[in-house]
């Protein structure tokens, strides 16, 4: 599900005209990486190039990391993008304080988008949209598998997919020409 839903978000901003897409992330985990693949591969499909500085990354999942890294991209070049993909959604949360701070409107100017639909997505101002990765399925999923697996039932390798889904709020909004 996680690249699936970097490839979601992906095609729904660029659906909205926007071309100057950040994702923003914190690097050391597959599930994390899988979303950035996902991203890459939204953009690829649509003819565009992903290069390095479409990523920025942060040490930690502290929205003020999150903060703190897109206020040092603002001020080291301006508002060179239309909008912030990022892998999770406390990330988005600091993404926004960071572009609001600046003096620029979420989704006016940046719109954000996050990923995973945590319950705060909906009481942050403005609410954000997101992408809802099934979390309880995947924890049941997973346990079944493992009680399968401890009840002597052969293990086949398989893959499982669950379904994900954006999740529109008030964060994302089509770019202004």
């Amino acid at each position: 599900c996680n690249r699936s839903a970097a490839q979601l978000a992906t095609d729904r901003l660029l659906d909205l005209g926007h071309r100057r897409i950040l994702f923003l992330m914190r690097p050391g985990r597959r599930t994390i990486e899988r979303r950035q693949e996902g991203f890459w591969d939204a953009l690829r499909h649509r003819g565009i190039t992903p290069t390095p500085d479409m990523t920025v990354t942060v040490d930690d999942w502290l929205p003020e990391l999150a903060t703190q890294a897109i206020a040092d991209r603002i001020a080291a070049n301006g508002l060179d993008f239309t909008a912030i993909l990022t892998a999770g959604d406390s990330l988005a949360a600091g993404a926004m304080m960071a572009v609001q701070q600046a003096g620029y409107s979420v989704p006016d100017d940046v719109s954000v988008m996050g990923m995973d639909d945590l319950p705060q997505a909906a009481f942050l101002n403005p609410p954000l949209s997101t992408v809802h990765i099934p979390m309880r399925e995947i924890g049941m999923t997973a346990v079944d598998l493992l009680r399968d697996l401890c009840s002597g039932v052969p293990a086949l390798p398989r893959r499982i997919e669950l379904a994900c889904h954006v999740v529109e709020r008030r964060s994302v909004a089509a770019i202004r020409s």
